[in-house]
């Protein structure tokens, strides 16, 4: 090994050489590929909606879309649905580690992932009236600005949501008495 120019570099890379990794197999390609999924979507949404919010919506709403309207909706069509696909995927490999280890998922974690799931129906509801083409439409654009920061805020909610669910199973399942369990979960997304 060459020579590191920092201790802790070297020690760094020496706790890395004998790490056990993960096992590369068909089970951890699937769960990495449905997370990347599941972020770049939720890119897509989410910066979708903050562009509008924070760049075109003073403008108003035909700046939002400048003739662009359809291309918006489809996007927001194929986010959300890998959204959903990506999540409850996510959510059941995370479920199923936890019982293959002999553990339950807390209801803590079933409380938060439940709000996160319906703040996420509000802010994929919100991004698709506001591209949509209907009379219902045309009301929601009409408050443009106010609709953008409510699904921007759901947005924020998610991230927030999402970081402690994922500090969550991370940290591996509670024991009865509140302490760690005895051998802590390993995330399924690595």
């Amino acid at each position: 090994m060459p020579e590191l120019p920092l201790p802790w570099i070297a020690a760094m890379a020496a706790l890395a050489q004998v790490a056990d990794s993960p096992a590369i197999d068909g089970a951890m390609i699937a769960r990495v590929v449905s997370r990347m999924l599941h972020v770049l979507s939720a890119i897509i949404l989410g910066g979708g909606l903050f562009y509008m919010r924070s760049i075109l919506s003073p403008a108003g709403a035909e700046a939002c879309y400048a003739g662009r309207r359809s291309a918006w909706a489809r996007w927001v069509a194929i986010a959300s649905f890998l959204l959903l696909a990506s999540g409850l995927f996510n959510f059941l490999a995370i479920f199923d580690q936890y019982r293959d280890a002999g553990h339950k998922l807390p209801p803590t974690y079933h409380m938060l992932f439940g709000v996160k799931v319906l703040l996420a129906l509000a802010a994929m509801f919100i991004a698709a009236i506001l591209a949509g083409r209907t009379a219902a439409a045309n009301r929601f654009r009409a408050h443009l600005a106010q609709w953008l920061n409510i699904g921007w805020t759901a947005i924020i909610a998610i991230v927030v949501l999402g970081a402690l669910l994922r500090a969550h199973h991370v940290l591996g399942p509670q024991g009865a008495d509140g302490g760690a369990a005895a051998a802590p979960v390993e995330s399924p997304h690595g």
